[in-house]
């Protein structure tokens, strides 16, 4: 029963930070880099999500309580970045790339908050919540995470495949429906942030 629910969270998670809907930004911020530097872009960008849920894990629920955010405030507003960068990619325009090295992509807007975004840290701040003292219970969603770190990583990894099967009209393609998509998440997690905020609006 217990490796059943590992499974599941693992799953909810996944389709949570689904690094799918990433690629073509991380293809977009990735043009004309290396293969080697790619990979490293990847690779910063799965460790730095993984450590972000990490530390929402554990600090999450007092950095929010000691700067008097609400959980729902800050998904709202998590949920507005996400859209920001969603328009942007169903109106086919260019992402803007961040000045400096490659840790800046992966930092903003890869790791954070297309990864490891409002709905993640959500998820994973209620997890840490739930789960009492250094049992196994914590120690299985610790492995979680880090599991879904190494998804995320090898996601990206087949980013460059992708390109090379969906050619320029594939991707612009589907960097617009994947940029609906994003823009349909924040929508959905801004209502369901609302209703929890203001569950009267819900049960009229």
């Amino acid at each position: 029963m217990k490796f059943n629910s590992d499974v599941t969270t693992l799953i909810a998670l996944f389709a949570i930070v689904n690094p799918v809907t990433s690629i073509p930004v991380f293809l977009s911020l990735a043009a004309g880099l290396s293969k080697a530097q790619r990979r490293v872009m990847a690779l910063k960008t799965a460790a730095i999500a993984g450590l972000t849920l990490f530390i929402a894990y554990f600090l999450g629920d007092v950095i929010l309580k000691s700067l008097s955010i609400q959980l729902d405030a800050f998904r709202i507003a998590g949920s507005l970045v996400i859209a920001a960068f969603g328009w942007k990619m169903a109106m086919g325009k260019a992402l803007e790339k961040p000045n400096g090295p490659i840790s800046g992509a992966a930092i903003v807007p890869l790791a954070i908050p297309l990864m490891a975004g409002p709905g993640a840290i959500a998820t994973v701040i209620a997890l840490g919540n739930s789960d009492a003292g250094f049992g196994i219970t914590r120690m299985a969603n610790l492995l979680i995470i880090a599991a879904l770190a190494a998804l995320t990583f090898l996601f990206l990894l087949a980013a460059a495949p992708i390109e090379r099967m969906l050619g320029e009209t594939g991707l612009m393609v589907v960097g617009r429906i994947l940029g609906l998509l994003l823009l349909a998440i924040s929508a959905s997690t801004i209502i369901s942030a609302l209703g929890s905020a203001f569950p009267a609006l819900v049960n009229k």
